[in-house]
């Protein structure tokens, strides 16, 4: 295999654990433990509010993925609309996390994840690193695709 086919692979496999991360965990997540959809303070109207969200991230995290490996006939396009839609989906995150002084956000509530040793909080550094990995991998396939 040549070098730029290894580094595409590369790039490939990254953005597709990172789309995977927001496609993926969140529903797991949100749905199946008692901190969001199913905790007992939240009104019904933002159950429903979280559950679209949840379901449109992971529909548009699909397309993602899909259009990430339909393969040579995607070309570069492929990747390239994989990597805006990603990184809307994440940027989104990233700017609601910036906000929440606006609004009265929070990361994490009192009963859910704790924040890691260093009061990282489990949120930032998962959805972080997953928008780092889709814009190296984004990077490595762009820099080695052909036109």
């Amino acid at each position: 295999m040549t070098d730029a086919r290894t580094t595409s692979r590369i790039g490939l496999g990254l953005m597709t654990i990172g789309t995977g991360i927001y496609t993926f965990i969140p529903p797991m997540v949100d749905i199946l433990t008692p901190t969001h959809i199913f905790h007992p303070d939240w009104v019904a109207h933002a159950r429903f509010h979280t559950m679209w969200a949840i379901f449109s991230a992971s529909a548009v995290g699909l397309l993602a993925l899909w259009m990430l490996w339909r393969g040579p006939q995607a070309g570069r396009i492929g990747v390239h609309v994989s990597g805006a839609i990603s990184s809307c989906v994440l940027g989104a995150f990233m700017l609601a996390a910036a906000t929440m002084p606006l609004y009265g956000g929070a990361l994490s509530d009192p009963d859910g994840v704790p924040p890691l040793a260093n009061g990282m909080d489990l949120n930032l550094l998962t959805f972080g690193a997953a928008l780092l990995l889709i814009l190296v991998g984004w990077r490595l396939i762009a820099r080695r695709a052909p036109a």
